[in-house]
């Protein structure tokens, strides 16, 4: 479907569009995706594939055949995005295998690193108060059924128990996001996925050296986290690595921790911010289509978690202030 030159006013959306896409440090990850020169039929800008993956977590559109059905019905969203005419699913699907393979992910991923870099460089305070946290996301598959040779569809996922508010056991069939964060800013500093079985206490060091890893103004004040990573490993860490001082609600059965732990009022202050993460987590599913899984495989889950990352970052970016920040979406 070609695209025409279009007279009218735009809609507010295409600025608030503009705006994200001009808060991507993306230059390295697109000079990869064009590659050399070769010859042939061009096809769709690699350029316009991006925007249009970042349009479909930043509308929080269900699906890719969503955002077919959106940029044909808005072309201003079309030619805001960069496409002549627009891409069918297929072509969609396939530029995210692109985007799963290993070395693109890992340029992926250093987009997000790169946008973590300017929130130390625009918000003040950045990565003082952090808190962890991990959330289970359903896999596009069955857990109870196999294939024949008795393997899930997904053979990358796995099921984690977790007690809801109401104090039920909630069994997912999928993966976990572990997300580091800023608890005043409510915004991601470094991201890993796993199966849904993995412990979280296992991800949390690796989250706390990729903070490091992504910027050496990364020093935590205070490390919030609840009662799932209560372990004298993890606060070790955090005192001797990391220079900052432990705020995690220790688990019943540690009575070692529980009884050293002294759950004074500035403490409980403290461990009251931690809900920034659980807020930071809302925003991501229910504006950023982070539940939305519709592919298969850690690695293109991993990608889709670090595209709703990203479209959280952009938008915050883009507004300016920490009251707009915060409130995101």
């Amino acid at each position: 479907m070609a695209l025409h030159h279009l007279n009218t006013a735009c809609p507010p959306v295409v600025a608030e569009l503009e705006a994200i896409f001009e808060q991507l440090p993306d230059f390295e990850l697109l000079a990869r995706l064009r590659g050399p020169k070769r010859r042939g039929p061009k096809g769709h800008d690699v350029r316009a594939l991006w925007h249009g993956y970042l349009t479909l977590y930043y509308l929080g559109l269900p699906s890719v055949s969503d955002l077919v059905r959106t940029l044909r019905d808005n072309p201003y969203i079309a030619q805001a995005c960069g496409f002549d005419a627009v891409p069918s699913q297929p072509t969609f699907s396939r530029f995210l295998a692109r985007l799963a393979k290993p070395k693109m992910a890992m340029e992926v991923k250093k987009v997000m690193r790169r946008m973590v870099r300017r929130c130390f460089d625009q918000l003040p305070g950045f990565g003082k108060l952090v808190a962890l946290d991990s959330t289970s996301i359903k896999a596009w598959a069955n857990g109870a059924k196999k294939n024949r040779k008795g393997q899930n569809a997904d053979v990358d996922a796995g099921w984690s128990i977790k007690k809801g508010t109401e104090g039920r056991t909630k069994f997912t069939f999928g993966f976990k996001a572990h997300l580091l964060c800023d608890a005043n800013y409510e915004l991601p500093i470094s991201v890993d996925v796993s199966a849904g079985h993995v412990h979280d206490v296992t991800r949390a060091s690796p989250l706390l050296r990729q903070g490091t890893a992504t910027d050496r103004r990364f020093w935590p004040k205070y490390v919030l986290a609840d009662a799932g990573y209560s372990s004298d490993a993890l606060r070790y860490a955090i005192r001797h690595n990391h220079a900052a001082t432990p705020i995690i609600d220790p688990n019943k059965s540690h009575k070692k921790a529980f009884r050293a732990t002294d759950k004074t009022d500035d403490w409980k202050a403290l461990y009251a911010k931690r809900t920034g993460v659980e807020r930071m987590f809302s925003r991501l599913k229910g504006h950023r289509r982070l539940n939305s899984i519709r592919v298969r495989g850690i690695r293109k889950v991993t990608v889709h978690v670090l595209l709703s990352v990203i479209a959280l970052q952009a938008q915050a970016l883009a507004t300016g202030s920490r009251v707009s920040v915060r409130a995101v979406a």
